[in-house]
C-alpha cells in the first residue's frame, strides 16, 4: 500500500487568484463576504471558429466577384441572432474568423452538464447555421474546413472580489462575454493595478488589507461595466437592443461611440486614487 502523501501547504502575505472563470478559490471568497456563489453561466450564444490563409480567401472572394478589401481590415457581419467577426493576423497572412449564433428561445438557457465548451464541427453544421447571409460571409466560411464550436460562458456581477488578504482578479473574478475584446483587457487593468501598489516601498503587511480594499473599490465598478456592456454589445450586433434593432443608422451612430470610455479610461488617474485612500503621498517605487 502506498503511502499518502500530505497536502502541501503554503504560507503568504496575501493570495491573488487568477485560476479563471471556474476558479477554486471564488467561493472562498464569495462565502467569507456572506455572498451566494457564483458558478458560470451559459449566455447562450455559441461560436464557430476558424483560421484562413488570407491569399485562399482574396481568390474565393475574386472568383466570386467579392470585394478583396474585406480581406485586408476587419470585418463584421451583423444579422439577427447571429454575428461574424474577421480581422487579419500574422501581419495579413492569415485571417481569424468567429461566427456567433444566438438561441434566444430560453430565458435562462443551460449548457449540458459535463458536456464539453469546445468542440470540433462540421462545416455542413457550421454553413447550416448561417443559411440566407450574403456572399462575403457565405464563402468566408466556405473556407473554413474544420471549425470549432465553442460555448460562450460568463459570470454575474460580483458584490466583491477581496476577502481578507485573498483577491479574485481577471476572469475569476469577472468572466465576460467576448464581443467587446475586453476580457483580457480587464485581467491587465487588474494585474498593473495591483503592481503598481504591492511594487510601492509604502506597501507593508500593516496597510495590505486597506491596499485591497482600495482595489476592490476602484476596479470593481469598472469590471462591472465592462461586463455588462460586453453582454449588451452582443445584443446590439444581433438586432436585439431594444433601443436600436436593425435600425442601420442609429447602429452606425452607437458603434461609432460606445467604445470611448472603454479605451480612453485613464488606469493611473485610479492608482493615483488608490494612493490618495492609502495616503501615500509621493509616488515611490522598489528598485
Amino acid at each position: 500500500m502506498v503511502p499518502l502523501l500530505p497536502k502541501p501547504q503554503y504560507r503568504g502575505d496575501l493570495l491573488i487568484a487568477a485560476d479563471g472563470i471556474k476558479s477554486a478559490i471564488r467561493g472562498h471568497v464569495l462565502e467569507g463576504i456572506g455572498a451566494p456563489p457564483a458558478v458560470p453561466r451559459f449566455s447562450g450564444t455559441c461560436a464557430y471558429r476558424g483560421m484562413i490563409d488570407s491569399l485562399h480567401l482574396r481568390e474565393a472572394y475574386r472568383a466570386a466577384g467579392v470585394d478583396e478589401h474585406l480581406v485586408d481590415v476587419p470585418q463584421m457581419y451583423l444579422g439577427l441572432d447571429g454575428h461574424i467577426l474577421t480581422f487579419p493576423v500574422k501581419r495579413g497572412r492569415i485571417i481569424n474568423v468567429v461566427a456567433f449564433v444566438s438561441d434566444r428561445s430560453q430565458p435562462a438557457p443551460t449548457w449540458p452538464e459535463n458536456s464539453p465548451w469546445v468542440r470540433q464541427a462540421s462545416q455542413r453544421e457550421m454553413l447550416d447555421a448561417f443559411v440566407g447571409w450574403g456572399d462575403a460571409a457565405r464563402i468566408l466560411l466556405e473556407c473554413i474546413p474544420s471549425p470549432t464550436y465553442w460555448a460562450l460562458h460568463d459570470l454575474a456581477e460580483l458584490p466583491g472580489y477581496v476577502h481578507g488578504r485573498v483577491a479574485l482578479i481577471g476572469d475569476a473574478a469577472h468572466a465576460m462575454l467576448p464581443h467587446q475584446g475586453a476580457g483580457a483587457g480587464q485581467g491587465l487593468e487588474d494585474a498593473y493595478f495591483l503592481a503598481r501598489l504591492l511594487g510601492d516601498v509604502q506597501v507593508s503587511r500593516g496597510n495590505l488589507d486597506e491596499l485591497l480594499a482600495a482595489y476592490d473599490a476602484l476596479r470593481r465598478p469598472r469590471a462591472c461595466r465592462v461586463q455588462r456592456t460586453s453582454w449588451e454589445a452582443g445584443e446590439l450586433y444581433e438586432l436585439r437592443d431594444p433601443a436600436v434593432g436593425d435600425d442601420k443608422q442609429a447602429l452606425g451612430a452607437t458603434l461609432a461611440s460606445r467604445f470611448d470610455w472603454l479605451w480612453n479610461h485613464d488606469l493611473d488617474a485610479d492608482v493615483r486614487d488608490a494612493r490618495a485612500r492609502l495616503g501615500w503621498t509621493a509616488l515611490s517605487h522598489c528598485a
